[in-house]
């Protein structure tokens, strides 16, 4: 009786491991790798000033208005996209001499303001003085 008794529990021990154990192998079998996406925080642009080439780290969807502004010291009439760039590092575009801060996207005038440009990772940007 005791013989049969003990194997009883031994043949519920078994069994229980075996369903602990095939319980395990389901969970992991079902498990899906997850991936992992990395999001750029910052891009590299090249950025010119009247010809002083540099190459800057922004942060993703910043403008280049933004991106001069964290650069250099930079001053404005207007805010955002409706900024007006008058003086960068010291240097202002003298009105009376008919000169502006003129704003180069790939080697081409920037069709939009500086503020409303939002600088993609394979561009180039240029600032130098010009006459109206």
């Amino acid at each position: 009786m005791r013989a049969h008794l003990m194997n009883k529990k031994l043949l519920f021990l078994v069994g229980f491991l075996i369903i602990c154990l095939a319980t395990a192998f389901l969970q992991f079998k079902n498990t899906v790798p997850v991936k992992k996406t990395v999001q750029l925080s910052f891009i590299s642009i090249k950025q010119t000033i009247e010809g002083n080439e540099k190459r800057e780290q922004v942060k993703v969807s910043s403008t280049a208005l933004q991106l001069l502004s964290t650069t250099h010291k930079v001053i404005t009439k207007g805010q955002k996209e409706n900024a007006f760039v008058t003086v960068i590092d010291g240097r202002i575009a003298d009105s009376q001499k008919k000169e502006f801060w003129a704003f180069y996207v790939n080697g081409k005038q920037a069709q939009v303001g500086a503020g409303s440009y939002f600088v993609k990772n394979i561009d180039t940007i240029e600032w130098k003085i010009e006459t109206y």
